[in-house]
């Protein structure tokens, strides 16, 4: 039976938050180990069964965190009796069966990054999630950074203004890449591409989610490490609907890892970076404001500074902004809860993994054929990712 939720406490009675659903885990690489079971657990989630098509790895993963039964197949893992959401971290090019497949089993599914390889295999789970009324969440965790959420209710007060520009890096080094050159992203119908659908997916989609939907892009890349030959430097520029214009890059070849994001409106200048300050950067959020920052800022946001000379006041000028710490993938759990609990819709869903993914095939064209590309792309666009 689907997990429901009754509304309904009598007077007088203690709310009682409801069991997560029960999960079936699909892919027991690292970042499922790493990240996705520990967050599982730290908000109280199980899961009751996995599939890894590395059977050592999956039984691996089910002794490390009590997952019961360790399946033959992905079917297997999802048709088991109990499992009510199913955890799709599956190399990409599997993300569209194995999702679909939990779908039309009656199951709500967290799918990581990118949904699907194709525009019309993703646009195939949209539709999908709505016919069989089920929750369908895209793992775009950088969603839940605290920084990402401050900034996004700095742009909501409209205390920037009229964003007009933008540009940000994310920069990392090669090794971090779990398992080397052995890894899937490393091949081409396994990944759909290395840098610019993987990591890159994540800062197209946390622009959409501050300042809306891409009106065009143009794109540059190329190859730097000798040991592959897949796009590891990145440029993306960017038109978007409200008429702001930026340019956005990935280094995968870079020494440090730093991912600043730099918004330029019509009142402030904003800067922020998720999960690390670079040593240029003075907080994970700084805002230069020609206002007062006590009458200017909400009050909650208030509460997140200091002044600069401990004895005095804030003062107009940059304003440095210290958000709680918030770890992304519990949170991106808790909200995968909410949308089933309250039958609404995750704050990344199917919908968001689409036009992601239109922004990455677009940049392909872009590139390909030097030059700017429109969006929104037909369903039926689709280029294999280009290669050195």
């Amino acid at each position: 039976m689907p997990w429901a939720w009754d509304n309904r406490v009598p007077v007088g009675t203690c709310r009682m938050e409801p069991s997560p659903p029960p999960f079936a885990i699909l892919g027991a690489g690292a970042v499922t180990v790493a990240r996705h079971l520990p967050a599982l657990q730290a908000v109280g989630g199980r899961a009751l069964s996995i599939f890894d098509p590395v059977s050592d790895a999956a039984r691996s993963a089910a002794a490390a965190f009590g997952i019961p039964h360790v399946a033959a197949s992905y079917e297997e893992a999802i048709s088991l009796d109990g499992v009510e959401a199913v955890l799709v971290a599956s190399p990409n090019a599997f993300h569209r069966e194995q999702a679909e497949c939990a779908l039309e089993a009656g199951r709500h599914v967290l799918c990581e990054k990118p949904v699907a390889l194709t525009l019309s295999d993703a646009r195939a789970l949209v539709e999908a999630a709505q016919r069989c009324e089920r929750v369908l969440q895209v793992g775009f965790h950088h969603r839940f950074s605290a920084e990402q959420l401050c900034v996004k209710r700095l742009i909501e007060t409209g205390i920037l203004g009229e964003v007009q520009a933008f540009h940000g890096a994310i920069s990392e080094p090669l090794e971090v890449i779990p398992g080397g050159l052995r890894n899937y992203r490393f091949n081409a119908r396994q990944g759909g591409g290395f840098t610019l659908i993987d990591v890159g997916q994540h800062r197209i989609d946390q622009i959409r989610d501050l300042l809306g939907e891409f009106a065009s892009v143009s794109c540059e890349m190329a190859s730097v490490s000798p040991a592959h030959n897949r796009d590891d430097n990145v440029i993306l520029s960017a038109r978007m609907e409200s008429g702001a214009i930026g340019a956005l890059s990935w280094h995968r070849f870079s020494r440090a890892f730093m991912s600043p994001l730099m918004l330029y409106g019509t009142r402030a200048t904003l800067g922020c970076s998720a999960f690390i300050t670079a040593p240029y950067q003075s907080a994970p959020v700084s805002l230069y404001l020609e206002e007062d920052p006590a009458s200017a800022l909400p009050a909650e946001i208030l509460s997140w500074t200091r002044p600069t000379r401990w004895w005095g006041d804030l003062e107009a000028g940059w304003v440095d902004i210290w958000p709680p710490r918030q770890k992304t993938f519990e949170a991106q759990f808790r909200d995968f809860f909410g949308a089933i609990r309250q039958g609404g819709s995750p704050r990344a869903g199917a919908v968001d993994g689409y036009k992601a993914l239109e922004a990455v095939q677009a940049a392909y064209r872009a590139f390909r054929e030097s030059r700017t590309v429109s969006l929104p792309v037909p369903d039926d666009t689709h280029l294999d990712p280009p290669s050195w």
